[in-house]
């Protein structure tokens, strides 16, 4: 194991598994600071990707099939390519979608002033939320400036245009609003899920002030980006659970892949974001508890499963044919009294589901392209997983070969909790660059 320490990007060689300290800010210039988002990367790692493997070419695809909030899709553009984006979180799929969209400037300064305006003015309130229970997550104040705010922005197509760049405008606006409805909430800040502490009170913040303050921010930002992109750089998000059904488009035509794929037990997003969508749910049919509870099962590495799902899994008859992994299910199952039983289940699944990840997403690469994935190590029921090394043995029986492994620590995260042994709280993540194997 080698130690090494840099400054603002990863050099284009790397030795093998190098393990980097990277001393930088630098990791929400433009649109990647739109919206917090649990557990993403940082731009550094597409940037050393695309730098590596597509040096002095433009107009090339890039994919990402975990898309999350998009810092892979705003690379791609960055460098001039043209980028798609996979996720199953339609929040994740918006937030993408808005960080890598073109804006309108001059209709977009038009849409500002009267937004401003309107705001300043106090209107009546139109949108009300669908939640029962909304008076526990929000002060009242906070319920009149936020429904006053979510009215006005829905008006925008009726009184400036109902096309793709008043849309536009209007997505940017709703992520916007979007991002500063835990900070306005009766709801911890920092939490993994979303809960009101009643020992820790906290103070919220006021909408309107903060609202306007990131409004700012969001213009400049996507102001400077909209006069970086080329116009003929292309970005696609597809809400999807797979890349199956986007195989008869993009078949072999895939130049690049990068992602992070979700974790073992992996952190709830729609738990996560559950203030969120109480305001702007209903643009996802999921405004509600019960309609969220039932998105989250689809999701990859989810811990939300019923009992009769893995009622007659035994991890002694169900094999993954990898003798590490299959013993630690194994000690997972008998050693964890409580839970050992689901969660070796649920570590089982996962690597069922990524392993025809692997088999699907290796029929849209191109001959010896390269896929490069971002992962880290966990623990369940207090039992270590080396979820990149299985992962690496995994891809390489579906048509990859492993060119090289090196990881860099995490230094800043945008939720500092401790999972406590519920999957651990990763402290490297691995990047793994698989090469499609043509042998």
């Amino acid at each position: 194991m080698k130690f090494s320490e840099i400054q603002e990007s990863f050099p284009l060689e790397i030795e093998e598994n190098t393990i980097f300290t990277i001393n930088t800010k630098s990791v929400t210039y433009l649109t990647h600071d739109f919206h917090k988002y649990p557990g993403k990367f940082i731009p550094q790692v597409p940037k050393w990707a695309i730098e590596k493997y597509l040096s002095g070419l433009e107009g090339k695809i890039i994919l990402d099939p975990f898309c999350g909030s998009g810092t892979t899709l705003v690379e791609a553009l960055l460098h001039h390519h043209n980028c798609i984006g996979i996720d199953i979180d339609p929040l994740s799929v918006l937030i993408s979608k808005v960080k890598t969209t073109v804006i309108n400037l001059k209709k977009l300064n038009e849409i500002n002033e009267w937004l401003i305006n309107s705001i300043n003015q106090e209107e009546i309130a139109e949108f009300k939320p669908s939640c029962a229970t909304i008076n526990h997550w929000f002060t009242n104040d906070a319920i009149n400036k936020l429904s006053i705010i979510r009215s006005l922005i829905d008006k925008i197509p009726v009184l400036f245009g109902n096309n793709r760049d008043i849309i536009d405008i209007q997505d940017l606006l709703i992520i916007c609003f979007s991002s500063i409805i835990r900070k306005v909430s009766n709801a911890d800040n920092q939490s993994q899920k979303t809960y009101v502490s009643h020992t820790n009170k906290k103070i919220p913040e006021d909408v309107k002030t903060l609202f306007l303050k990131q409004l700012g921010k969001y213009i400049q930002d996507i102001t400077a980006y909209t006069k970086l992109i080329k116009s003929t750089s292309k970005s696609i998000v597809i809400c999807t659970s797979s890349v199956d059904g986007i195989n008869k488009v993009i078949d072999g035509k895939i130049d690049l892949a990068i992602t992070s794929p979700p974790y073992i037990k992996a952190i709830d997003y729609i738990y996560n974001q559950m203030v969120e969508f109480f305001w702007i749910g209903d643009y996802f049919d999921m405004d509600t508890q019960k309609k969220q509870n039932l998105k989250k099962q689809n999701y990859i590495g989810n811990k939300q499963i019923r009992k009769e799902e893995y009622s007659t899994y035994s991890p002694y008859e169900r094999l993954l044919s990898i003798k590490e992994l299959d013993l630690k299910l194994q000690n997972i199952y008998s050693e964890d009294v409580k839970n050992g039983f689901k969660h070796s289940y649920i570590t089982y699944k996962y690597f069922i589901e990524m392993e025809a990840h692997f088999k699907s997403i290796n029929k849209l690469l191109q001959e010896d392209s390269h896929y490069i994935m971002v992962v880290g190590n966990s623990n369940v029921s207090n039992i270590n997983l080396n979820t990149a090394d299985y992962l690496a043995e995994i891809a390489g029986r579906n048509g990859f070969k492993l060119d090289n492994k090196w990881g860099y620590k995490i230094r800043n995260r945008f939720m500092r909790f401790d999972r406590k042994g519920r999957g651990g709280l990763i402290q490297i993540e691995w990047v793994l660059d698989f090469r499609k194997n043509t042998k």
